[in-house]
């Protein structure tokens, strides 16, 4: 069970923000551990032993003292995950890269609550070799490398591999940078396609040919000429280890 911790001062913000994540997980039938604390000191004194997983707060709170128990925190949990709020003046310094994964919540409504608190828990889930989404009535974790390709449709977006083709809410600019962070090659070819490298057999001006038999239309030359970069630096490598043998 994924450990979910609100720490802000005042009642009716933490109770507001604790109560919209529970609904939204409930929605789902998943079920959350949750934490409160009412400052950074009542959570520095239970990080060492119940560290959370997934954390809301403000890192500008208590005069910047928030944002030292969170760095503390995440020396606990490595695979902690911020959610976060803070003025627009507010100048991170390069140590908040430490962090990382961290969201910004734009604002405290139930709509931004829901979307970054599922983005949250599928962030935790991650791993380097797999992607994970939510298909109802529960998150599927599938190999990186058995992934095709993803297709969007407005908010929704397709995921194809060979043993499965399944539809889940997000963004495939979201998806990108979920999979961009992980060591494997997909390529935006359109707005609405990414494709895992490996499943390329061909391509020209217009489209990208699969193994699976597919073609998928290329969109803008920037696209065919950022695959036509990618494609020959991995037929570069791939000679190069050659002749090391």
């Amino acid at each position: 069970m994924i450990n979910f911790a609100f720490c802000y001062e005042h009642d009716e913000i933490r109770n507001f923000v604790r109560d919209e994540v529970l609904k939204c997980f409930n929605q789902k039938g998943i079920i959350v551990a949750v934490m409160c604390y009412r400052s950074a000191c009542e959570l520095q004194r239970c990080i060492s032993c119940n560290c959370p997983d997934v954390l809301f707060y403000d890192i500008q709170a208590e005069n910047g003292l928030m944002r030292k128990v969170v760095m503390n925190a995440k020396r606990q949990n490595k695979k902690l995950v911020s959610i976060t709020t803070h003025s627009h003046d507010y100048r991170p310094p390069i140590e908040d890269i430490l962090l990382e994964p961290m969201y910004i919540l734009p604002d405290k409504s139930r709509r931004q609550i829901w979307s970054y608190a599922v983005l949250a828990y599928e962030t935790f889930l991650d791993d380097k070799n797999s992607f994970s989404y939510y298909v109802r009535p529960d998150y599927i974790h599938i190999p990186i490398d058995n992934i095709q390709y993803f297709a969007s449709e407005g908010r929704r977006t397709h995921v194809v591999s060979a043993e499965r083709r399944d539809t889940f809410y997000q963004k495939l600019d979201i998806v990108e940078g979920l999979i961009g962070k992980k060591d494997c090659h997909f390529l935006r070819i359109h707005k609405s396609y990414l494709v895992n490298a490996k499943y390329i057999s061909g391509y020209n001006r217009d489209y990208v040919f699969l193994t699976t038999g597919e073609r998928l239309r290329i969109s803008k030359y920037e696209y065919y000429k950022y695959i036509n970069g990618i494609m020959r630096e991995n037929r570069l490598k791939r000679q190069s280890q050659y002749a090391e043998y």
